[in-house]
């Protein structure tokens, strides 16, 4: 909520409260989903939803980058994900050069999906989440 602090005139001074819970973030990375994962997501799934306000994907949602492993990932996701998702592409999921496709598969699922490795010559922007990517400091 945004007020104006009590007793402000001509040059109001704005305060933004917070709100009266904090907002509960899962984060996984290194899903390696494959062809055959189907099923193994749903009690984690479950917890989440129960647990969390939004999850975070980060990177190598996929084995090998695979528009077939995405539509996998996206099966279970449907059937126990109950809060919002936010993805961000890895570099699993580049690995087969279906990137888009697996973007594709994703957010036609209503999950919106940030390609944190695109190749600069992409022209995409994307956001960075502080921590290690393997054992090398990166994006998420």
């Amino acid at each position: 909520m945004i007020a104006c602090k009590a007793g402000c005139r001509t040059s109001p001074v704005l305060i933004m409260t917070m709100a009266e819970q904090p907002l509960r973030i899962a984060a996984m990375a290194d899903l390696h989903f494959g062809k055959h994962s189907r099923g193994t997501l749903h009690d984690l799934f479950a917890e989440i939803s129960a647990n969390a306000d939004v999850l975070l994907l980060c990177g190598d949602l996929t084995d090998y980058g695979l528009a077939e492993e995405a539509e996998e990932l996206v099966a279970d996701i449907r059937a126990g994900v109950r809060v919002p998702i936010i993805a961000v592409l890895g570099n699993h999921d580049f690995e087969s050069g279906q990137a888009d496709l697996v973007r594709s598969v994703l957010e036609r699922a209503g999950v919106p999906c940030w390609m944190a490795n695109a190749p600069k010559s992409a022209g995409l922007a994307s956001p960075v989440f502080a921590g290690l990517a393997g054992v090398l400091a990166g994006a998420c």
